[in-house]
């Protein structure tokens, strides 16, 4: 598989995306060595340029990130026309214990990619640059994660070979107490469905109170911000499970057919893509509000941080809104009117 077009694409991907990061990584131990605002000599004019190329690589690495793990799903729906048993990416992804792994590590360098860029343009707001250390730290913490992505795409492709015996979608994702094998390992479609609903009141509610208090104290800022940063990534997870084993099932007709992958194929697109932006940008827009307040208690700096947060706050209450209805929408449409 290794030398089939879609795995020099994702080889080729992950390599721009490692030398991107190189040389971003690079340029932060510079800057966090010799950094000094109150300098005019050469050596930090020169360092204050490198910032505006570092902004640039960051940004193109998340566009070839984003890309590249488009392409994945798509190269897995190309390989289980190949692989035995497999039906679809989900089969695919499966078929080694490489596969799911890079994908969680593309989704995670994708929303660290999407934060750093937040964290810059709060930074660049500001004549005394207050992050630029930070966003050096935060980009050397990203570089393993490049390298672990591209080494994960590389073991999930050498390993994947046709005479491998996956299985389909409705197995992996299938109800463990009915005798599958149930990769979520979840109790009951109700229990998973229960957890979205009040983790999703929860946020709505923590997002409501961080809104409207931009000016309290550092002290319950950080609480609030803490606990909703800690809670948007059980959401983003919570939200993949009910998509795979209550949405799915409704969109495709099919009680078996369990697949968050196929939502990104016609006919089924029409749904999957909706949802999928609503869920993507709700978690990202939520991460950004709570992780930029987290931040501004603890290094004040840019006087855009408060409206920044504002918005931020009310993007994500919105997409959660639009995703929750669009999520439920298949499946009471289907109740209601008895089909697609």
């Amino acid at each position: 598989m290794i030398l089939e077009s879609w795995s020099i694409a994702l080889i080729t991907c992950s390599a721009v995306v490692i030398i991107f990061g190189l040389v971003g990584a690079a340029t932060s131990l510079r800057l966090l060595k010799h950094w000094n605002l109150g300098s005019d000599s050469e050596l930090q004019i020169k360092l204050e340029e490198r910032i505006w190329l570092v902004a640039t690589l960051v940004q193109f690495g998340l566009v070839v990130q984003i890309i590249s793990a488009i392409l994945f799903i798509y190269a897995a729906d190309y390989f289980a026309t190949v692989l035995k048993g497999a039906m679809c990416a989900a089969g695919s992804l499966t078929a080694n214990g490489y596969g799911l792994p890079a994908l969680g590590f593309k989704l995670i360098t994708i929303f660290a990619g999407s934060l750093w860029i937040m964290v810059h343009r709060l930074d660049i707001g500001s004549e005394d640059f207050p992050y630029t250390r930070l966003k050096s730290y935060l980009l050397l913490g990203m570089l393993p994660l490049l390298i672990g992505d591209g080494l994960l795409v590389v073991l999930y492709l050498v390993n994947l070979e046709p005479e491998i015996v996956t299985s389909c979608c409705g197995i992996i994702f299938g109800d463990a107490e009915a005798g599958g094998y149930s990769l979520l390992n979840y109790s009951s479609e109700t229990t998973v469905v229960f957890m979205l609903a009040t983790i999703s009141a929860l946020i709505l509610a923590g997002s409501l109170v961080q809104l409207i208090s931009v000016q309290s104290p550092k002290r319950a800022a950080l609480i609030v911000s803490g606990a909703l940063a800690s809670s948007w990534p059980f959401f983003y997870l919570l939200a993949l499970g009910v998509i795979t084993v209550q949405v799915s099932p409704y969109v495709y007709g099919l009680p078996h057919h369990r697949c968050p992958f196929d939502l990104l194929h016609y006919p089924y697109l029409k749904i999957g893509l909706p949802l999928y932006l609503f869920l993507h940008v709700a978690v990202l827009a939520g991460l950004g509000a709570a992780t930029v307040r987290i931040i501004s208690c603890v290094i004040s700096g840019s006087h855009h941080v408060d409206q920044f947060v504002r918005r931020s706050s009310l993007v994500s209450m919105s997409m959660v809104l639009l995703f929750l209805l669009t999520a439920g929408w298949q499946p009471f449409a289907y109740m209601v009117y008895g089909g697609q």
